[in-house]
């Protein structure tokens, strides 16, 4: 699962890695959560160059009651959900960001954990994007792709995003000519073991409403959760 996550880096910090000419600068978001627009990556088929689109973050199940909004997709599913399934073959794209949220369960207890690089550098995450119907209008959806968990974060949850390694994000994004899926499904795998690191931070995160660098600050209080060795 991958239901917030923070984005504050710097745009033109953000172009470089990206690569990408042009993306607007906007203020640092600390709980970013499925509804709300964010900064997605793509390479539209008549242009060779990379593009950053506002999109809304998830897609809407049109059968379910409500219309329900899923954040994330299972990359071991990816290739057969009718929901995924076309957006896969022909609108992947990257979803930056500067760390991720998991919430660790032991019996009563619920704790947030802030999930980012020991670099504490940017990454990109593999998603998909589609046009949907949504309130009568058409919006741009994406969602993030997720996979087994390494080593380094599976105490606190059994899924995590695909973070993509630069090298990798030409192959993920060129869908018009990249066809062959079998490199493109080696790519969807838990992210190189060592090179993550947890923070346990507070409950303020939980609201999706609040915002700020309290939002990762480290959680200070009692905690009845065992200590993984």
């Amino acid at each position: 699962m991958c239901t917030r996550f923070v984005l504050k880096t710097h745009s033109a910090v953000l172009q470089k890695i990206l690569g990408v000419e042009k993306m607007e600068e906007a203020a640092p978001r600390y709980n970013i959560a499925p509804s709300q627009t964010i900064p997605v990556v793509l390479r539209p088929l008549e242009n060779e160059k990379r593009e950053v689109h506002p999109m809304r973050w998830g897609f809407t199940q049109t059968w379910a009651q409500g219309g329900r909004l899923l954040a994330n997709a299972r990359s071991e599913d990816i290739q057969t959900k009718p929901l995924f399934q076309e957006s896969f073959e022909k609108w992947r794209c990257l979803i930056p960001m500067d760390g991720f949220y998991e919430w660790r369960h032991e019996g009563k207890e619920t704790r947030p954990h802030f999930i980012r690089l020991q670099s504490k550098e940017p990454f990109a995450v593999a998603g998909v994007w589609a046009p949907q119907r949504a309130g009568g209008q058409t919006l741009e959806s994406a969602v993030v792709l997720t996979t087994q968990a390494n080593y380094d974060i599976r105490f606190i949850h059994d899924r995590m995003p695909v973070i993509l390694r630069p090298q990798d994000f030409a192959a993920w994004l060129d869908t018009d000519y990249e066809m062959d899926f079998s490199k493109i499904q080696k790519l969807m795998k838990p992210f190189r073991e060592g090179l993550l690191e947890s923070l346990e931070v507070g409950d303020w995160l939980n609201s999706a409403t609040n915002e700020g660098e309290k939002c990762i600050e480290r959680y200070e209080g009692p905690s009845t959760l065992s200590v993984p060795f």
